[in-house]
């Protein structure tokens, strides 16, 4: 059974006319009549009840005439909605960032160019956690993540594209003595109580911190807490250090500086892009190739 056949059904079943119904498709009554008896034919059954003075609809052709416009228009709008998702044209991109990266410069500019070019597309963000961020793209609710490229070892089914390099650094509080140096050693920093995240908010970000405090010679005097944005509140107390990166929004707090650690382990890390292998949102293609486009310029 055609789509064109399932118009011609319909116009008939809604003139019960074949001649009216013809006209109205603007073909031959004789070409429309064997139209619907090849589709009585294929569904081996008899659709109308044919006599001299009126055309009526048989039980299973009722059936039909109940269904079947229904069906034809789903049946377009999954056609336009392709035709459209193709060009890109609209649809959702969910883009999860994590909370303490500072997106000025190259991506603040993607964002916006995104959403000048790409107006019907509905762009959501929302600012994350580092161990929620894969939680999240794995669940389904979100179809890109923007993270440290650590956070995402041994995470299955992803494209990870890394777009920018950061250094670990170390916040301090604006008032400790070492505020005042501008590049610090571990040395300088063997007897400082240090906050960090837990494993149980991130494992990842747990031991990256971690094998970088030991193999700099920290092991002890180390504070756990379940938020990155934690580690501010105990390290404005003046009473706590924490490594952080270059890349952080606290960067712009007033009440702490960071500081560049001279240390080869704490330099060029990626921040990274990255979404599941088996999500075919076209937003996506569009939103990593204007991304591409930006940092190679």
């Amino acid at each position: 059974m055609t789509l064109n056949q399932m118009k011609y059904f319909i116009a008939v079943a809604r003139c019960l006319n074949f001649t009216e119904a013809a006209k109205s498709l603007f073909i031959t009554q004789p070409a429309l009549s064997r139209q619907i008896s090849a589709m009585e034919e294929e569904l081996g059954t008899e659709l109308f009840v044919r006599d001299k003075k009126k055309l009526k609809l048989t039980p299973g052709g009722l059936i039909l005439y109940n269904g079947l416009p229904e069906l034809l228009k789903s049946y377009d709008t999954l056609v336009e909605e392709a035709k459209t998702a193709n060009q890109g044209y609209q649809g959702h991109l969910r883009l999860g960032i994590l909370d303490v990266y500072d997106i000025s410069g190259e991506p603040s500019t993607v964002l916006r160019k995104f959403q000048e070019t790409y107006p019907q597309i509905q762009l959501s963000m929302a600012r994350l956690a580092l161990g929620t961020l894969p939680d999240e793209i794995y669940k389904g609710n979100l179809d890109i993540i923007l993270t440290y490229a650590f956070s995402l070892f041994d995470k299955p089914d992803l494209i990870t594209v890394d777009i920018q390099k950061y250094d670990s650094c170390l916040m301090i509080n604006k008032n400790h003595p070492l505020a005042k140096k501008e590049n610090l050693s571990f040395e300088d920093l063997k007897n400082e109580h240090f906050v960090q995240l837990a494993e149980k908010s991130s494992t990842e970000g747990f031991e990256y911190i971690q094998n970088l405090l030991v193999k700099g010679g920290i092991t002890s005097h180390i504070k756990l807490v379940d938020k990155l944005e934690d580690t501010l509140l105990w390290v404005e107390t003046g009473n706590y250090v924490t490594i952080t990166s270059n890349k952080t929004i606290e960067k712009n707090n007033p009440n702490v500086v960071i500081r560049d650690i001279d240390f080869a382990e704490a330099k060029g890390h990626d921040m990274t892009v990255a979404w599941r292998k088996n999500n075919y949102n076209p937003a996506i293609a569009l939103f990593m190739e204007m991304l591409s486009s930006e940092m190679e310029a």
